[in-house]
């Protein structure tokens, strides 16, 4: 049966086999290294949106559940939607990471489209591989953010563009922008990459002269509908908080907090992207492979270029190669990423996912390079199976490599999941993987949601809770997932700033002005050490709670030592809050009756 299938079959078998083995590895992991350990702040945020769109389905049906999707603004739906039937199959907080193992199936898949495509079966299925070991592979299948979907999506977006055949073709055309707009309900700055594929389309169309040029123009007017109709299923309903969050965290006054200050068209910009792209998604090794296959294949288009009598035909033949598309999209996304002050998590791994399609051409260029390449992949393929697997730490152990020109050293290995790293930026603990000190996290967001849910107000109506501190372990995104998870039902959250300074008036403002909610509730820490940055200064929040009203209820010890306390103001028309004891008392009754029916 494997000889009668043809090389674009048998590779592409190879590839999908190779694929779902890491899918395996994938769901051992998480399910070993995940469980009972907290998420980080973005994590617990997108996993209580899956959350609140599965309740939607459980109680209102498909009705509920997408009524649940238009109400969550902001942030791209698609993938806590898809999270959400999952959980509806199968309850649990971890369905989240198998949803983005899916997605990693279908990146290699897609590389494999591509490359198969720009340099034949053989040499696809060696970028397939290549992408679907990526270091930022890895990583962002085991942290839950939007980062792989996205990059799942654009390579599609890619192959099928390709297949239009310079938008000859109205039915690729068509799925091209199917692509495009589930791209852009992946993550929403994923518009990012949609210039370079509107240029790649366009210098397709013009360099392709054969056929009929306004019926290409019209397949790329139909790619262009189709991609806005898909999108504004959501974007209709919840534009205008996307471009204000865009305008803010991407071009605005939060941007600075999230990337160094360089000059909109600057070496510091293209650094930057530059510094993202290998220290996440590539890694040393593979960064020095592709730069060396790079310049490989700019050398071999200079070479033929520089041959007068064949100058023109060859600019026509590059401009309408496929691989020039890929490189447009490439270049374009590169460029858009360089606007932005905020480098962001993920932000570059889509387009670097391209890399590997377009390196292979210089092996097929130069063919005797082809088994050391292959060999060194391979090897560099290992070393990233090995160190992601955390199973042995000196595999996994950070290793950074001084680069000149390069103010920050790059990584040759590095084991450490995103997530933990992110907690052990503030949480002492072993640096590839939570241990059992690490479980009191989740804990603690439990006991702090059981002495909310004591607050609630005679007709139901919920507390509206300030956190003061910006601690990376527990957060309001933990205890509204542990809310949500354990009551099926939200607190309003609200997080003070330190906007436009750091003082006890701005606090003040904050706890008692209707547009930040009126919190009836305050959050604060014994220290602000290895906050988020802008550092809240929480002396500074308890003095203005303090006059406002706001007396202390509660005192937890959190597992690093750290003193958690909740502040009450007291409400309108009330002698008296609850004391301490007795709201310690409710959350310990409450535990107990959860623990005995679900024993029973």
């Amino acid at each position: 049966m494997w000889q009668r299938l043809s090389p674009r079959a048998r590779w592409g078998l190879l590839v999908a086999l190779v694929a779902l083995a890491l899918a395996a590895l994938d769901v051992w992991w998480f399910e070993t290294y995940r469980h009972n350990f907290p998420f980080d702040v973005d994590e617990a945020g997108y996993t209580t949106f899956g959350l609140v769109d599965y309740l939607g389905l459980k109680s209102g049906g498909i009705g509920g559940w997408w009524e649940a999707i238009q109400n969550q603004p902001t942030f791209a739906p698609l993938v806590p939607a898809v999270t959400s039937l999952l959980v509806f199959v199968k309850p649990g907080l971890l369905d989240g990471f198998a949803t983005l193992t899916f997605f990693a199936v279908v990146l290699a898949l897609a590389a494999y489209a591509i490359g198969e495509r720009l340099a034949g079966p053989r040499l696809g299925a060696l970028a397939a591989i290549v992408t679907a070991t990526l270091p930022g592979t890895f990583a962002f299948s085991r942290e839950y953010i939007f980062a792989l979907p996205t990059a799942a999506f654009l390579s599609l977006a890619v192959f099928f563009l390709l297949k239009s055949e310079g938008m000859r073709r109205s039915r690729w055309a068509a799925i091209c922008g199917v692509a495009v707009g589930l791209m852009l309900l992946s993550r929403t700055m994923a518009i990012s990459y949609v210039p370079g594929l509107l240029v790649a389309a366009l210098v397709a169309i013009l360099a392709r002269r054969e056929g009929d040029l306004p019926k290409r123009f019209l397949n790329l007017g139909l790619t262009a509908l189709v991609a806005v109709a898909v999108a504004a299923t959501w974007y209709a309903r919840n534009l205008q908080s996307v471009i204000d969050y865009l305008t803010n965290y991407g071009y605005g006054s939060q941007s600075k907090n999230y990337g160094k200050e360089h000059a909109l068209l600057s070496w510091g910009r293209f650094h930057s992207v530059a510094e993202h792209m290998t220290t996440e998604d590539l890694f040393l090794p593979l960064a020095l492979l592709f730069l060396v296959a790079l310049a490989a294949l700019a050398v071999l288009v200079l070479r033929r270029l520089g041959d007068p009598d064949s100058r023109a035909s060859t600019w026509r033949r590059l401009a309408a190669s496929d691989a020039l598309s890929v490189a447009i999209v490439f270049v374009l996304g590169y460029g858009a990423l360089m606007t932005s002050q905020n480098g962001g998590d993920g932000f570059t791994f889509p387009i670097a996912a391209l890399l590997p399609c377009i390196a292979v051409l210089a092996i097929k260029a130069y063919p005797r390079a082809a088994v050391p390449a292959a060999g060194l992949v391979g090897l560099i393929a290992a070393v990233n199976l090995v160190s992601t697997a955390t199973i042995w730490s000196f595999a996994s152990h950070t290793r950074l490599v001084s680069v000149p020109g390069f103010e920050e050293p790059f990584p040759v290995t590095k084991g450490v999941p995103k997530a933990v790293f992110a907690i052990r930026l503030q949480v002492p603990g072993p640096e590839t993987v939570f241990d059992r000190r690490d479980e009191g996290w989740p804990r603690a967001d439990r006991e702090v949601t059981g002495l909310l849910a004591g607050l609630y107000g005679p007709h139901g109506e919920g507390p509206v809770v300030a956190f003061a501190s910006r601690n990376r372990a527990i957060s309001s995104n933990t205890v509204q997932l542990a809310t949500v998870g354990k009551y099926h039902r939200g607190i309003f959250f609200t997080q003070l700033s330190a906007e436009p300074n750091d003082s006890v008036r701005t606090y003040r403002r904050q706890l008692s002005d209707p547009a930040f909610g009126q919190p009836t509730v305050l959050m604060t820490t014994s220290s602000n050490a290895g906050d988020f940055p802008p550092l809240v200064t929480q002396a500074y929040a308890i003095a203005a709670a303090k006059q406002l009203g706001f007396r202390r209820i509660h005192t937890l010890t959190l597992p690093d030592g750290r003193r958690l306390a909740m502040w009450r103001k007291r409400p309108a028309g009330s002698d008296q809050a609850p004391q301490p004891r007795q709201l310690l008392q409710q959350h310990r009754d409450r535990e107990r009756d959860d623990d005995q029916a679900g024993h029973g």
